[in-house]
């Protein structure tokens, strides 16, 4: 009996929570079955596996080998034989010490995409999410105008059949109500899209489940452009490009590369490891330069330096560019801060106008058509209220996508 209750008290509330869908829950789904995710996870991967085979790279050439052979024209017996080769070439322009540098930078940039693609991902399941909530609450909406509207109607139709309203004002009526059901009916067709994008992009099956209200509370965590993912992997990729021109530039100098060879071969007891002696143990460092290759040398350096010199210009142009999007973008979040204020207080004028239309209904002052249209005033406003909130929730999202901050505090 107590396992039952345990079980009940468990099971129910998952049973109410599955039959609504959530923001947070949403988004972790997108991030699940985002295809882009898996490329960034699959770059990330291929760029740590990249790091580790350059420091491998630092590793001397190593080989052993063994075998037996008998020449039979002269009939002796097989002979075993045993080979130990240890190299190592070292150079003055080594290319595995850029190969590690260049590796490095490049993690570092496939870690700032992957978290880059993370926060596209979530900012794009909230935009998608508050654009069906919004849509869903609008049809709600035009579904009780449609209903007050029918109602007026009715009201001019009898008004206009005791003589009190013009035929006029009759078609203006019928108007009215056509423009309410186009409404409507574009309400409902914008809604079925909105949801098929939103469960689309997750890779997932509608249930037709509502949406339940976020609670969003977001501030700017940073108003001054400093830096963003973006400009990062841009500096990154200048450092990278700076240390194959100075790579490029080395190869001016003259070749000179020290190698070490340990070799050993043991044709008589190959087990015999207590009187190892070697057979070969060289050090070796050489030097030279090749006169007629530097043309080209010269070439292939100013073509690098060309490069790198363009990625600075277009660095600098970015940072620039960044700091008047940032300026621009924070203008728009204040104008709708202003505009979202003044709808709200057109709200709160409208709620007071449908209060006192509500009274004057009652005291005989005012007609029913003017009660429903005091209403219906005050639902448009209560949609135009609530799309400038949303609005105004994406444009602070969109600000910390710029800046490379965290979506909705969490991603």
């Amino acid at each position: 009996m107590k396992r039952i209750v345990v079980f009940i008290l468990i099971i129910i509330p998952i049973l109410i929570f599955a039959e609504e869908y959530t923001l947070d829950g949403l988004i972790n789904i997108g991030l699940e079955n985002s295809f882009s995710i898996k490329q960034e996870n699959v770059n990330n991967l291929n760029a740590q596996s990249n790091l580790r085979s350059s420091w491998i790279r630092l590793l001397p050439t190593t080989s052993i080998s063994a075998g037996s052979s008998k020449n039979y024209d002269t009939n002796v017996e097989w002979a075993e034989s045993a080979l130990f080769h240890l190299s190592k070439n070292i150079s003055l322009n080594e290319p595995s010490y850029y190969d590690i540098r260049t590796s490095i930078l490049d993690k570092r940039n496939a870690d700032l995409s992957l978290e880059s693609r993370k926060k596209i991902i979530a900012y794009t399941v909230f935009l998608k999410y508050l654009s069906v909530l919004e849509s869903q609450k609008n049809l709600d909406i035009q579904k009780e105008n449609l209903i007050l509207q029918q109602k007026i109607n009715t009201q001019v139709q009898v008004q206009f059949e005791t003589g009190d309203k013009s035929a006029l004002e009759l078609q203006q009526s019928k108007i009215s109500l056509i423009d309410y059901e186009i409404a409507l009916n574009e309400a409902i067709n914008s809604l079925k899209k909105l949801r098929k994008s939103l469960f689309s992009y997750l890779s997932i099956d509608d249930e037709g489940f509502d949406l339940s209200n976020p609670d969003i509370d977001i501030t700017i965590e940073n108003a001054e452009f400093k830096t963003n993912y973006a400009l990062q992997q841009k500096k990154n990729s200048l450092k990278n490009s700076k240390i194959i021109l100075f790579q490029q530039k080395m190869n001016f100098l003259p070749s000179i590369s020290m190698s070490y060879s340990l070799n050993h071969n043991d044709p008589n007891d190959i087990y015999d490891f207590e009187n190892y002696v070697r057979t070969s143990n060289t050090l070796s460092l050489n030097a030279s330069y090749n006169i007629f290759n530097l043309l080209e040398t010269r070439e292939q350096y100013l073509q690098f330096k060309r490069n790198h010199e363009l990625l600075e210009v277009d660095l600098e142009i970015t940072r620039e560019n960044n700091v008047i999007d940032l300026q621009i973008l924070l203008s728009d979040l204040e104008t709708m801060k202003q505009s979202q204020k003044l709808y709200a207080d057109k709200l709160e004028l409208a709620e007071k106008n449908l209060l006192m239309a509500q009274e004057h209904y009652k005291h005989g002052m005012i007609s029913l058509l003017d009660l429903d249209r005091s209403k219906i005033e005050f639902q448009n406003s209560t949609i135009s209220n609530m799309s400038k909130e949303f609005e105004l929730l994406k444009k602070q999202e969109e600000i910390n996508l710029f800046l490379s901050n965290k979506i909705l505090g969490k991603w």
